[in-house]
């Protein structure tokens, strides 16, 4: 991933909406998911992947004050023609988009030309919110600390800690936040679960194709997500073929506008219920916030895929024949091809990228100055 290139383009932040001034790497992340969110023709959304320290947090909230405009119009409008009616998790999650303007604008760099992405008939039955950010429970405070902290008093954001036993059921009061926080465990309990998507026959007779012994495939077979759970719930299928509760929790009744996964290592096992759970969330606009994407294997970037519904490589077996076995076969050219894949979808950089890249001239220069200053008062002193 250190291969990959960084844009350089930088956005600028309209007055009075922070109360810190962003870096140079914040702006040009700013200016990154803005193109992600707007003109992406792969998914809308990606991941941000920058060293912990790099200030992803901030450079989210920013992204979620650019867009807010957009967002309380899409949210104002839907809450005024909701009506309660009962909940069908087998609607499409796909709002209808004008693709034809899309493809028209590509990917370019010119962010004065992003124009808004309509989110017209967004979910039937649901209300639409604004952006969850799930996190876990240990920085789920620091999180509504810097939402409070970082966000100038005339654009407050107002913020709902979606957490506890007193928490709302009511969907609609959810839609009312411009952000709501929650963590992987609530998310986990109210949301239903994806199925398991790996075929381990599948598995075996792809990776003899590709000259591997069935070693690497995964021997045991999985058993199926049964119809009716292990409590006694009733629970129906989807047409996707996941399952469905009957009494499905208040995160999953609602259409965000962008869900963040904060720490979204979290999701690395896609077998996982966290995982699955949280790909069962509707949103137009998906984030993943890791500063170690991979822990452990190339599987791991499936689970980011499968959340992003980054086409074609959300479909486990087009990840697999695109990008893991080339990888165990041949290991330079496998790694090149994701390296194509992760260009289109992943901004990351490290603490080394920011010192030597992302800092002008005058700034090295200055830190230079700041430090002969200070080894000289050093010297004085003894």
């Amino acid at each position: 991933m250190e291969d990959l290139a960084q844009p350089r383009i930088e956005a600028t932040l309209p007055d009075g909406l922070l109360t810190v001034p962003l870096l140079r790497h914040q702006k040009i992340a700013l200016a990154w998911m803005l193109q992600k969110e707007t003109t992406s023709l792969h998914c809308l959304g990606g991941i941000l992947a920058d060293d912990q320290g790099l200030g992803k947090t901030i450079s989210m909230i920013a992204l979620i004050q650019m867009q807010r405009p957009l967002e309380s119009k899409s949210t104002s409008n839907n809450l005024r023609n909701f009506k309660a009616e009962a909940l069908n998790l087998d609607d499409d999650d796909d709002a209808i988009f004008d693709s034809e303007k899309v493809k028209q604008i590509g990917e370019s760099d010119d962010l004065e030309s992003v124009p808004e992405v309509s989110t017209r008939a967004f979910y039937k039955g649901r209300p639409a919110a604004g952006t969850l950010v799930v996190c876990p429970a240990s920085v789920v405070r620091q999180w509504a600390r810097e939402l409070d902290e970082k966000v100038a008093d005339n654009a407050k954001l107002s913020v709902l800690i979606y957490h506890g036993s007193n928490r709302t059921k009511d969907p609609v009061e959810l839609a009312k936040y411009d952000v709501v926080l929650t963590t992987y465990s609530l998310v986990t309990n109210e949301v239903p679960k994806q199925p398991i998507v790996d075929d381990d026959d599948g598995d075996q007779r792809n990776g003899e194709k590709y000259g591997l012994s069935s070693e690497f495939s995964t021997n045991k077979r999985r058993k199926k997500i049964s119809n009716v759970g292990k409590k006694g719930k009733k629970v129906r299928k989807g047409n996707d073929g996941s399952s469905i509760d009957c009494d499905t929790g208040t995160l999953a009744r609602v259409g965000w506008f962008r869900v963040v996964l904060d720490e979204a290592q979290t999701i690395k096992n896609h077998r996982t219920q966290v995982a699955r759970a949280c790909c069962g969330l509707r949103a137009k606009r998906r984030w993943c916030l890791s500063g170690t994407p991979i822990q452990n294997t190339i599987d791991d970037l499936y689970s980011y895929f499968r959340f992003l519904k980054y086409d074609p490589y959300a479909v486990y077996r087009s990840f697999c024949s695109s990008i893991k076995y080339p990888i165990a076969k041949n290991a330079i050219n496998g790694y090149k091809k994701l390296q194509a894949v992760l260009k289109t979808i992943m901004l990351r950089r490290t603490k080394g990228d920011f010192a030597l890249f992302f800092c002008n001239t005058y700034d090295v220069l200055n830190l230079y100055r700041k430090l002969l200053i200070n080894d000289s008062f050093l010297l004085c002193s003894y």
